[in-house]
């Protein structure tokens, strides 16, 4: 069968999910993710049976091709979710259900409904068999929950009455395209880049991603789940600041649906999936599909980000040569004293060039003496001879290529001054490099400050740099080529011009001298490569400088970022609300890509647009219900807390055999509804006592007032299971708590 499960991502929905698969069945998982979590499902991506659709089906649900089953999952079930989410869980009980029906209707598939005991309310029928309406508060704080659930029964009914929808109701007893750029601090360094980049990485692929858009050139990329260490995101929280927030996954998969370029008035882009939210204007920010955008509404962008910053104070030499793959042999390193220092090593370092060979000399050995000469009289050694006798770089050194006579010397360590900071944000904008088998050299012309601007240029190349330069008219010329090989290794090479990801990072009094040679006093700046264009509006983000972005054809194609503030401009905090003036379809990529952000739902992509998403831990610790409650408490030494006397009572199901009873149902002919449930009744106390026991714990009770509504009494009659079914459960409770008490110690 091919079978859609909403709330594919939640507890029960999972191990729904992985129980099909196992019997052969074809999955599509859908779930927004509010209380689904994708570690739950991580281990099924990649299977071609499988496949996750990330959307609310609050919203019109699409499934492409034949569908044999519709499992409707889809909830909040915690009650900690009640007050937190009311409309939702509202919206997901009765839209969602209409949704799901409408979709099995379609497709002439069976439709299941996840019903729950919650209808039955405070019930005053012990135990509880399918023929008891309940006793419902339905304007409590619990009404949300148990309203949704009758309503979405009412509406199944109907459709199976009106429409002939086969049905079965069970009543429980307890994405970014891959070419889209993002921003995130890996914990060595900001970096920017498009996002399926990020994901090959992770996987060990090599190649970038982020080109491939043909939907029919199959599942190229890497897919899956990736688990993130030490990663973060800029996110906003529920104040609208946005910062760096832990972000613990990647989720990689197909598009399932149509994909969208939405447009700004700032000039501020993404490319999305349609079922994929942005944030529309609100207190607080409230996410929005984008097959629901219209132009006109405000999204969110990000107005300022506050991230880590790195400082880097020099770079070195002889890691500049290891990073090219460099023989160690052929970097001279000067320095006063190494002549002395030559004499004194003078038997070692004849062996240790005797040992290296390398001269092509018919006589090796006088060879080595002709060099051990030059080392003496030079004041020199070859950076590989210094290693080889395990003698340190002197401070004060110098080093130039061996062999090339006439090559400029550069300092072993150069320093990463503010100057040469300002010097390289000059060259960003300004420079050219040319290097050719006889020839190399960094060339820069003054922009708008002319002669000034190239003395300051020569004198800051000569301090620091301990180069040469020379003027040609407005432009200043530096010749060396192992400059050359100290930009490429700081991340300023050939080709589209660009920042690297620790110069994004520096603290903001270093980054601001970067920006002064890039931007200088200008009010508004034209780049012609899309990569500087957006490495600069994270630099300015940084800064809490919102330029707006336009795109010019004349005198020459290029982006114009304009830095003069607009006073019209809307903000919450850190966001801007940035009207939307184009939402339009483009092609998608074979992989599109989620970051799982925990509390803040949100990242940073395209221009500046922050995305919606949510993740959370598998059995959420502050789910609310007893049992992942008082697992959480006990296995943290934490008091246990019993609502009242502890005296209202409850049934514990184990989830294999809840998952066992449903699919029992689903292969059924019997409509419903069925109780699924554990018939052994439990007090609340008595749970609590149960955990403490299975989890050696030495955690006290401690005893608080009873919620609003909360039932007191939970037990439902099974005899209909046990008859139309075959069914009843297996697992006691001890044994249940220990493998779940397991679970949450490895989680």
């Amino acid at each position: 069968m091919r079978v859609v499960v909403t709330g594919g991502a939640g507890f029960i929905g999972s191990h729904l999910c992985r129980e099909l698969l196992a019997r052969g069945d074809e999955v599509i998982a859908i779930d927004n993710l509010v209380s689904g979590s994708l570690r739950n499902i991580e281990e099924l991506f990649g299977r071609k049976e499988f496949t996750f659709q990330h959307h609310d089906v609050s919203n019109f649900v699409h499934v492409p091709g034949p569908v044999d089953a519709v499992l409707h999952f889809a909830s909040p079930a915690s009650p900690a979710d009640f007050s937190r989410i009311p409309i939702p869980i509202l919206k997901v009980g009765s839209l969602g259900t209409h949704n799901t029906l409408g979709l099995a209707k379609d497709k002439g598939a069976r439709f299941f409904l996840a019903s729950t005991s919650e209808i039955y309310g405070d019930p005053l029928v012990h135990p509880q068999p399918e023929t008891y309406w309940g006793n419902v508060n339905t304007i409590g704080p619990r009404g949300v929950y148990d309203e949704a659930k009758r309503f979405a029964e009412a509406m199944t009914m109907a459709y199976h009455r009106t429409h002939g929808v086969d049905v079965r109701i069970v009543r429980i007893f307890n994405s970014v395209l891959a070419d889209e750029q993002v921003v995130y601090d890996d914990g060595h360094e900001l970096r920017r880049e498009p996002i399926g980049d990020l994901a090959a990485r992770l996987a060990g692929v090599r190649g970038p991603y982020a080109g491939l858009r043909s939907p029919d050139a199959g599942l190229r990329g890497p897919a899956g789940l990736h688990d993130l260490a030490g990663y973060s995101v800029p996110a906003f929280d529920r104040h609208g600041s946005i910062a760096g927030a832990e972000a613990v996954a990647l989720v990689g998969h197909p598009p399932t649906g149509p994909c969208y370029e939405v447009r700004t008035d700032y000039g501020r882009s993404v490319r999305i999936t349609g079922d994929h939210s942005l944030f529309v204007e609100g207190r607080p920010p409230q996410p929005r599909a984008v097959s629901q955008l219209r132009p006109g509404d405000r999204i969110a962008i990000a107005g300022r980000i506050d991230l880590p910053s790195r400082d880097r104070h020099a770079v070195h030499l002889a890691e500049v040569w290891d990073a090219q793959g460099r023989d160690p042999w052929l970097l001279d390193v000067r320095a006063p004293g190494l002549g002395h220092l030559a004499h004194q090593h003078r038997d070692a370092l004849f062996a240790a060039f005797l040992a290296y060979g390398g001269s092509g000399a018919k006589d090796q050995r006088r060879a080595a003496q002709a060099r051990v000469r030059t080392c003496i009289d030079r004041h020199q050694f070859p950076l590989g001879a210094l290693r080889k006798l395990g003698l340190a770089i002197p401070p004060q050194a110098t080093v130039k290529a061996h062999g090339r006579r006439t090559a400029a010397q550069l300092p072993a360590t150069v320093p990463l001054s503010n100057e040469l900071l300002w010097l390289l944000g000059l060259y960003t904008a300004h420079g050219i490099r040319y290097e050719s088998e006889r020839d190399a050299f960094v060339t820069m012309t003054a922009g708008a400050g002319g002669g000034e601007v190239l003395d300051q240029v020569a004198k800051v190349v000569e301090r620091d740099l301990g180069l040469p330069s020379a003027r040609s008219g407005s432009a200043l010329y530096v010749h060396s080529r192992l400059l050359l090989a100290v930009f490429d290794h700081l991340g300023f090479t050939a080709g589209p011009k660009g920042i690297p990801g620790w110069v994004l990072g520096l603290p903001l009094s270093r980054l601001k001298w970067f920006l002064d040679g890039l931007i200088g006093a200008d009010a508004a700046i034209a780049v012609t490569s899309d990569a500087l264009k957006d490495d600069l509006l994270v630099a300015l983000a940084r800064l809490g400088v919102v330029p707006a972005v336009r795109r010019t054809v004349l005198p020459y194609p290029s982006w114009q970022l304009s830095l003069v503030d607009r006073r019209d401009g809307r903000r919450t905090g850190d966001i801007v609300w940035a009207t939307v003036t184009a939402i339009e379809e483009v092609g998608p990529t074979p992989l599109v890509y989620d970051f799982c952000v925990p509390g803040r739902e949100n990242f940073y992509a395209g221009t500046g647009v922050m995305c919606h998403n949510t993740y959370g831990p598998h059995m959420r610790p502050d789910d609310g219900r007893a049992v992942s409650n008082f697992l959480v408490q006990a296995i943290g030494g934490k008091p246990l807390t019993v609502y009242g006397e502890g005296k209202q009572t409850r049934s514990f199901c184990y989830v294999e055999d809840e998952v066992r009873g449903l699919l029992a149902l689903l292969d059924s002919d019997h409509v419903g509804p069925v109780n699924i449930g554990n018939p052994n009744e439990f007090t609340i106390l008595d749970l609590a006592r149960a955990v403490l026991e299975v989890t050696g714990s030495d955690s006290e009770i401690r005893f608080e007032p009873l919620p609003v509504d909360d039932p007191s009494q939970r037990r439902p009659d099974i005899t209909l299971a046990r008859r139309l079914l075959g069914w009843e459960p297996i697992v006691d409770l001890a044994t249940g708590l220990a493998r779940t008490a397991e679970w949450f110690r490895r989680a």
